[in-house]
């Protein structure tokens, strides 16, 4: 994990039967910082999308904007 992500969000290890440990880093933080930006986006009312915009490039402007705002959180955080 690179300190740019945050490190790991949810990271687990468990020993299987064989007594070999598995080691899982998770997702990174900076993925749940913006999956947690989309879920407050979709709890919001329906808007209606700019003009001259299609739903897709709607899309891709709003996950770059939750990336950027679990960027800021990050630095933030980071302070």
């Amino acid at each position: 994990m690179s300190k740019a992500n945050g490190d790991a969000a949810f990271p687990f290890s468990f020993k299987d039967p064989d007594g070999i440990m598995h080691i899982y880093s998770g997702m990174t933080l900076r993925d749940y910082f913006a999956a947690k930006a989309l879920e407050g986006y979709w709890a919001q009312p329906n808007e209606a999308l700019p003009p001259n915009r299609s739903h897709a490039e709607h899309r891709t402007i709003m996950c770059r904007d939750f990336y950027a705002w679990a960027d800021d959180m990050l630095a933030e955080r980071a302070k």
